[in-house]
């Protein structure tokens, strides 16, 4: 992946920001799972376990008013969050 990417703990998610796009498939799935596992992994303030984390992916680098907002599964799968 070309490009920087961030990441910013709140209580219960982490916000990461990548240089690319996910709805196009320029990230592929592969990708997104390891990113956003390694986030839940991470010392997330709010005492979740990784598997309830709230991992909101933004694209190209800019804050969204939608992210793909995904759980890293048992497997280390990525799921889509959903309301």
């Amino acid at each position: 992946m070309a490009g920087l990417l961030t990441a910013t703990a709140a209580d219960g998610a982490v916000d990461v920001f990548v240089p690319q796009k996910v709805s196009t498939g320029d990230l592929d799935v592969t990708a997104v799972s390891q990113i956003a596992c390694t986030a839940a992994h991470a010392n997330v303030p709010g005492n979740k376990p990784p598997t309830q984390i709230d991992i909101r992916i933004h694209e190209n680098t800019i804050r969204s008013q939608t992210p793909w907002t995904v759980h890293c599964g048992p497997n280390g799968n990525v799921t889509p969050v959903t309301d």
